[in-house]
């Protein structure tokens, strides 16, 4: 009885908790866990499951698992033998990215919340302490669906009101599980959607994935990619730079996230600018010849380093380390001169049913050889 009304009160209180405003980005997930509870003289080793709904950064988790609890000491005056069946169940509320959707890389979060658990020996399987406790973990994201949690929980008594809750030791519980998530719109948090000073037209829905094609073979749809690939990318529009980054959730280098707002709409392109510069078709490397959608390539030291897309009308979109992340450029300012003297190639999603045109005359794909480096172009003017 206390554990359901526990429990039941736990989840009704976090969800009203939870903003009107987020509820179209509720998503889960499920955690299969191992968890020990170092609170000598008891040891406890529990393996349980998990399942938390939410939205992106608040949400709430149940959670109950099965172990064997074993006393150091002849602590308590019971007469069962040395290890004994035992469980612990909790309901929490959860501060952090737990039900966001995955990225890649690392990512905290904190939870409160009441919990029952059976005593260290307990006389009958059904004795229950009452407890309250806190803590936090670390969230490893390995995709969008799987990831790999570790968390430190401090358990403490809520109301020792009955002789079980003598039996209760503080101490310090562990745990690691691995996660399976599910549900959610795209999101980010807030450091990832401020805009720059010179703000892009409004945001465009994002659009739905379609059909594969791989380079350097295209086909009529490809041309609708690159139509459609600006309003996509400037969604990400400040997502941090990150050097090798592929992903919105931990940041993108150039080539990382032209890579992925094209493969949104369906075209895999290589991974970096170097190998990008060997697929398509060429275009003459100037504005005028310049269509929206154009992969845009410079070089740095003598050999092609950094890609942009180009938007139209002189701008363009990209990663930028000296801009600090994903944002609008202008050819036309001191800032986009750099890049319109650096500017040494441009390849173009075809537009027929053609095959694309390879680089280099025998027909060879470049080799990955490293990531692209950091752009010198001079910081944004405030």
């Amino acid at each position: 009885m206390h554990l359901r009304r526990l429990i039941g009160l736990s989840g009704v209180l976090s969800y009203l908790s939870l903003p009107g405003a987020l509820v179209a980005q509720v998503a889960g997930g499920v955690e299969f866990y191992g968890a020990l509870d170092n609170a000598a003289p008891i040891t406890r080793t529990i393996g349980g499951l998990s399942l938390s709904v939410g939205t992106p950064y608040l949400g709430i988790r149940g959670s109950g698992g099965l172990g064997i609890s074993s006393l150091a000491t002849d602590a308590f005056a019971v007469n069962q033998g040395p290890s004994n069946l035992v469980w612990a169940t909790n309901a929490d509320l959860m501060f952090g990215p737990v039900n966001a959707r995955l990225g890649e890389g690392f990512m905290p979060y904190a939870f409160g919340g009441l919990g029952l658990e059976s005593s260290a020996q307990p006389a009958t399987f059904t004795d229950a302490i009452r407890t309250w406790s806190y803590g936090g973990g670390l969230q490893l994201a390995l995709g969008r669906i799987l990831s790999i949690n570790g968390e430190v929980r401090s358990r403490h008594l809520a109301a020792p009101a009955t002789p079980v809750d003598s039996q209760f030791v503080h101490g310090l519980e562990y745990r690691v599980g691995i996660g399976l998530h599910f549900g959610g719109g795209r999101s980010r948090s807030s450091v990832f959607s401020r805009r720059t000073a010179d703000a892009p037209p409004p945001r465009s829905p994002a659009p739905t994935r379609t059909s594969r094609t791989n380079w350097p073979v295209s086909t009529t749809s490809a041309s609708g990619a690159a139509r459609r690939v600006v309003p996509t990318a400037e969604q990400y529009i400040g997502v941090p730079y990150r050097y090798g980054g592929t992903s919105p959730r931990t940041g993108f280098d150039c080539s990382g996230f032209v890579q992925y707002v094209y493969g949104i709409q369906g075209v895999n392109l290589p991974r970096t600018s170097r190998q990008m510069a060997g697929a398509g078709i060429a275009v003459e490397p100037s504005i005028r010849s310049l269509a929206v959608g154009d992969l845009m390539l410079f070089a740095q030291g003598g050999r092609i380093s950094h890609v942009a897309i180009y938007a139209g009308n002189g701008r363009f979109i990209h990663s930028s380390s000296s801009g600090s992340g994903v944002r609008y450029d202008d050819l036309g300012t001191s800032r986009g001169r750099w890049f319109a003297d650096h500017m040494v190639a441009a390849r173009r999603v075809t537009r027929d049913g053609r095959i694309l045109v390879n680089a280099f005359a025998d027909g060879s794909v470049i080799a990955f050889d490293h990531f692209d480096p950091p752009d010198s172009a001079p910081p944004p003017s405030r």
